[in-house]
């Protein structure tokens, strides 16, 4: 009875706690909490006015303000809605475009952020926000005989699945740590910008950094390069007008990828030629002129608002 017990617990917890978004939204700082955050902000808004979607990582997150692109562009904020989050891959671009599409009935263009890192299918295995979308059939593709084991426990159970994230929660409850409430924080249009400037993180050595880790054993020939060909089939499908963007970063970070990391980049932008064209999207890689490190970047890859202005107009001017 004892044994009997525990077990009822167990599958108890596993459905209604591990396997609940709205636990994770306690930590919504989280890689998976943001998906939380996320969804808190889509229940705020009116899905039947929103004709143009945006997708991308943590860069369209703090640059493609749907406030900021509605005023340059004399449109409703609520026509716009941006579906990116921190870290995003395609893998999480086409799950957050799964979960979302059936309550969006009016979309007629979508604006996909993309760079180098999102369609680089190595250590997938070890990302949560991968973990937490990825069925069996995601996580066999990527299985090899260091990470099966894990990863086939981790579908069986989200409390091992996402056991960093939730001890992590407790350890914050505990210390008193844990953020405000996500109701008092979330923001219509998708989720709130980063707008915190370190100084450490406006030098070459931040961007060597970054590179490095976005470049790491770099694969284009998995997972991720699929689910970006799997969203834009589906977009495509559906006669929404697509527009892929590379938005701005600093000289000093494309200084270190055109020195270390040319023949990669390369072979990036061939890849999204050759999908953007298979699509009947349009792909263009936006210029930073004008837009200098110290005025514009909260770090070497990241806008801050001022820098979000500017490009926000830019975007609206051309492409809405």
């Amino acid at each position: 009875m004892g044994f009997l017990g525990f077990v009822l617990i167990y599958v108890f917890a596993e459905i209604f706690l591990f396997r609940n978004l709205a636990f994770y939204g306690h930590e919504y700082r989280s890689f998976v909490g943001q998906f939380a955050e996320l969804d808190v902000s889509f229940q705020h808004a009116n899905p039947s006015a929103i004709d143009t979607v945006i997708f991308g990582d943590s860069q369209s997150k703090d640059a493609l303000r749907p406030d900021l692109l509605a005023a340059a562009s004399g449109r409703n904020p609520e026509s716009i809605f941006n579906f990116s989050v921190s870290g995003g891959k395609a893998y999480e671009m086409y799950h957050n475009y799964l979960k979302y599409v059936d309550r969006l009935p009016h979309v007629k263009e979508a604006i996909i952020v993309i760079n180098e890192h999102q369609i680089n299918s190595y250590n997938m295995a070890n990302d949560p926000k991968f973990r937490y979308y990825a069925g069996l059939k995601d996580r066999i593709r990527i299985m090899n005989k260091d990470n099966y084991g894990e990863l086939a426990l981790g579908w069986a159970s989200k409390a091992i699945d996402l056991r960093d994230i939730w001890s992590k929660m407790v350890r914050s409850y505990f210390k008193g740590t844990l953020p405000k409430p996500l109701a008092t924080v979330w923001q219509p249009g998708g989720l709130r910008a980063e707008t915190e400037v370190k100084q450490e993180n406006l030098t070459a050595a931040y961007a060597e950094k970054t590179a490095d880790g976005w470049f790491q054993n770099y694969d284009l020939n998995g997972l991720q390069t699929e689910s970006l060909e799997s969203l834009l089939k589906e977009l495509h499908s559906k006669g929404i007008k697509i527009v892929i963007l590379q938005i701005p970063r600093s000289d000093l970070f494309e200084a270190v990828i055109k020195k270390k990391y040319a023949k990669q980049q390369q072979a990036y932008f061939n890849e999204i030629q050759y999908l953007a064209t298979e699509y009947d999207a349009e792909f263009h890689v936006m210029s930073n002129q004008g837009l200098t490190l110290k005025e514009y970047f909260r770090d070497t890859n990241h806008l801050r608002p001022k820098g979000a202005k500017v490009v926000s107009q830019r975007i609206a001017e051309q492409w809405l």
